[in-house]
C-alpha cells in the first residue's frame, strides 16, 4: 500500500452499455491523451505496453503491463505493473469500474493502488501528475460518451 493511491469517480449522464463500449474498445481510445493500452485484446493475462503521456501532449513513455480481471458483466476493467520480482521495487494496480446508476447515468470509479519500495517513499512515478491525469482521463470519457 501507498499514501500515493489514486482514486476518482465521476457521474456520466449516459448508459452503461454505451460507456462500457467506449471504455473496452482500447484501440480506440481518442478521447484518451494520457494513457494507451497496446495488446491485442482485453482478456486476462494478456500482456502489452502502457503507453503514458504525462503532459497528455503525445510524448509517451512505455510500460509492460498485464490485464487483469476483466469483465463485461461487472463491467470491470484492470491491469497490474511491476518491477522487480513480485513487484518488490514497484507495482500498480488499476482500475476502472463502472455502476449503472439508472437508465441514463453512469458511475465511472477510477483508481490504482501502488505497492513495492518505491512508492512507499515517493519514487517510482510523478503520482501528482498520474492523479490530475486520471481525473482528466474520466473527465474526456465523459465528454466523449455524452456527445454521441
Amino acid at each position: 500500500m501507498s499514501r500515493f493511491n489514486i482514486s476518482h469517480e465521476t457521474i456520466i449522464n449516459a448508459p452503461v452499455d454505451r460507456v462500457w463500449k467506449e471504455l473496452i474498445a482500447i484501440d480506440d481510445w481518442n478521447w484518451n491523451r494520457w494513457t494507451k493500452l497496446k495488446a491485442e485484446t482485453p482478456t486476462e493475462g494478456v500482456k502489452g505496453k502502457l503507453l503514458a503521456s504525462y503532459e497528455g501532449d503525445e510524448v509517451w513513455k512505455e510500460f509492460d503491463f498485464q490485464f487483469g480481471r476483466v469483465s463485461e458483466s461487472e463491467y470491470l476493467l484492470t491491469w497490474i505493473g511491476s518491477v522487480g520480482p513480485k513487484g518488490c521495487l514497484f507495482s500498480g494496480n488499476h482500475t476502472m469500474q463502472l455502476e449503472r446508476m439508472n437508465e441514463n447515468e453512469t458511475r465511472l470509479i477510477h483508481r490504482e493502488e501502488f505497492g513495492g519500495a518505491l512508492p512507499k517513499i515517493g519514487l517510482g512515478l510523478p503520482y501528482k501528475t498520474l492523479d490530475r491525469n486520471y481525473l482528466l482521463m474520466n473527465e474526456s470519457l465523459k465528454q466523449c460518451v455524452e456527445k454521441k
